[in-house]
């Protein structure tokens, strides 16, 4: 089975506004995030029943690229929108609702990983290769991105119900470059897109992705989707 493909509409300008309803997102073409499952052996009967096997809280991927970044939207429905972390360049995924963000020349060992929360926190690792998972040196790296958040509901209030929220990363392509792969379709660049979804109104925390994955390893770079650079129209 070949790589699934996402494609990047190309936008000479593009507004850092996570709502992402202005004319520059006429063209991107919207992506679902699917269910990455938890379920594992030691599951009982009633724990399959109870957390069941469908995507409870559903969200939406956008891309748009220029020559200065890559902008990676994602729109998601959310009842209880929260995330406990107090410092960039930290593991944000273990302390509330993350968007990861991980991109990869095909050809080339090394890649990114990005963060994104609710609370306008950021975190940028940078893995030489998959050989280097869990060293503490990937996460000595300037924090080079840029997000948006826009919140349908509270903050880090489990007591009152939301019903979303929005995040926008900005890429900047010369940090992609740095290491010499150039950020073209020639470059042959993958990408995957993962949310943590913690929740009071959920019966476990919810993993969904864009592509799909069989397993729930962020790290299958094997895995992500081949990134399609449009032209300009």
């Amino acid at each position: 089975m070949g790589k699934v493909t996402l494609e990047a509409a190309c936008a000479s300008e593009v507004r850092m506004d996570a709502k992402m309803d202005g004319n520059e997102w006429k063209d991107a073409v919207v992506y679902p995030l699917e269910l990455v499952s938890l379920r594992n052996d030691c599951w009982t009967e009633e724990k399959v029943r109870n957390v069941g096997e469908t995507l409870h809280e559903k969200g939406n991927v956008r891309l748009l690229w220029n020559r200065e970044a890559l902008y990676v939207g994602v729109d998601m429905e959310d009842s209880d929108v929260f995330n406990d972390g107090t410092q960039d360049q930290t593991h944000l995924y273990n302390m509330g609702d993350t968007i990861e963000i991980f991109i990869k020349p095909e050809n080339e060992n090394y890649y990114w990983e990005l963060y994104g929360t609710p609370n306008r926190l950021r975190s940028v690792f940078f893995y030489p290769s998959r050989g280097y998972l869990f060293v503490p040196s990937v996460m000595r790296c300037s924090v080079d991105i840029s997000i948006d958040v826009w919140v349908d509901g509270t903050l880090n209030d489990w007591r009152k119900r939301d019903r979303g929220w929005n995040l926008l990363m900005k890429i900047p392509v010369s940090m992609l470059e740095q290491y010499g792969c150039p950020f073209t379709n020639e470059g042959r660049w993958t990408i995957f897109v993962a949310r943590q979804n913690y929740s009071a109104y959920l019966p476990l925390k919810e993993l969904s992705s864009c592509p799909a994955l069989p397993k729930p390893d962020f790290h299958l770079y094997e895995n992500y989707a081949r990134l399609h650079l449009n032209g300009p129209k």
